[in-house]
């Protein structure tokens, strides 16, 4: 049961659509499995596979250094096709290929990848000198004749209780009633 329920919670169950899994893909929705993702193979598990070696070769793909299945997994993946069993290296293969195609809502995905990738040039220090603070210049509120700003400077407020710090200093002295008049240049 506890197995049952871990792939009920699973996003996506990947059921090749034909002989017993046709059945089970079935049976898996009418338990309330709505994650079942049904494939179609269009080619021979030898084709499958050889189509996928390039991504394996590259290091695209990530196996664990330790699990009890590993060494299975392991011969199975390199005595293929000549392997008494072929199931996990069907099930790699199918994977591997679902997980290339694009899915519903992609689109989305990469267009705000993009952005983000835009942004982070932008940003990038090497690219662009970082903007000069901005000095401003405040009034503090009557009674105050000195102040530690956020960023940790000491100030003496005068007579004249106007006083020239950076914007975000200024911004944290706001609430405490002190006043911008405007910048400082």
């Amino acid at each position: 049961m506890r197995e049952q329920q871990n792939l009920f919670n699973a996003n996506v169950v990947l059921i090749e659509d034909k002989a017993s899994g046709t059945q089970l893909i079935q049976e898996l929705i009418a338990e309330g499995c709505h994650g079942v993702t049904r494939y179609q193979p269009t080619t021979d598990k030898i084709m499958r596979m050889h189509a996928q070696t390039a991504m394996i070769e590259n290091g695209f793909v990530y196996i664990p250094l330790s699990a009890s299945w590993l060494a299975e997994y392991l011969h199975e993946m390199t005595v293929f096709p000549n392997g008494k069993h072929d199931d996990q290296v069907d099930s790699t293969a199918q994977f591997l290929e679902w997980f290339q195609k694009p899915f519903p809502g992609q689109n989305i995905f990469e267009y705000y990848r993009g952005e983000a990738e835009k942004l982070k040039h932008q940003r990038a220090p090497e690219k662009r000198k970082p903007p000069r603070p901005v000095n401003v210049r405040i009034k503090a509120p009557p009674g105050i004749g000195a102040a530690q700003t956020f960023s940790g400077r000491h100030i003496t407020v005068g007579e004249d209780r106007i006083v020239e710090m950076s914007e975000e200093d200024a911004f944290y002295l706001i609430p405490l009633g002190w006043t911008i008049l405007g910048d400082a240049t």
